[in-house]
């Protein structure tokens, strides 16, 4: 008898972390805050960009200046790349839909969702060949031989 008891204290203990864990995670994306991670995609990745031109480049403020006109180009740009991928999308899926999801629609559907992120990637390599134009020859070299490691720097979880 005591067994069952034991057991059945064990599984209210456990139903009971299960139950706040639940709300946690409710809570959590009912509030839509996410962590910062500092990732690529994270919040402070224009205040990274901003410091490593400014710190480990040498940018003075014309150049800093040139940058956020730059930067804010591309932020349209790319936004309108992104939005128009996500209104492409719905017509996608019902055009695959239509062709039953056979093999050619897949593959059809596959090449143009790939030459949309082809068009992004070129813009955004785009986007870093300009920032480099904008360095004096001591700092092109300083850009090429650190930039790499920034940008990867901020794919890395945790910073």
């Amino acid at each position: 008898m005591e067994t069952r008891s034991s057991r059945n204290k064990i599984l209210l203990i456990a139903v009971i972390i299960l139950l706040l864990t639940n709300i946690g995670i409710l809570a959590f994306f009912l509030t839509g805050k996410a962590p910062d991670k500092g990732g690529l995609r994270g919040g402070n990745r224009e205040a990274m960009v901003t410091a490593f031109l400014q710190n480990d480049i040498g940018f003075d403020k014309t150049q800093m200046n040139a940058y956020d006109t730059l930067s804010k180009m591309n932020k349209e740009n790319m936004k309108a790349s992104f939005d128009e991928i996500r209104n492409n999308r719905q017509a996608l899926y019902k055009e695959l839909s239509s062709q039953a999801f056979n093999d050619s629609a897949i593959n059809a559907a596959a090449v143009k969702v790939a030459d949309k992120q082809k068009d992004i990637e070129v813009k955004m390599l785009s986007h870093f060949a300009a920032i480099r134009k904008l360095c004096n020859p001591a700092q092109q070299a300083k850009f090429d031989s650190l930039f790499y490691k920034i940008w990867n720097k901020k794919d890395k979880p945790g910073n």
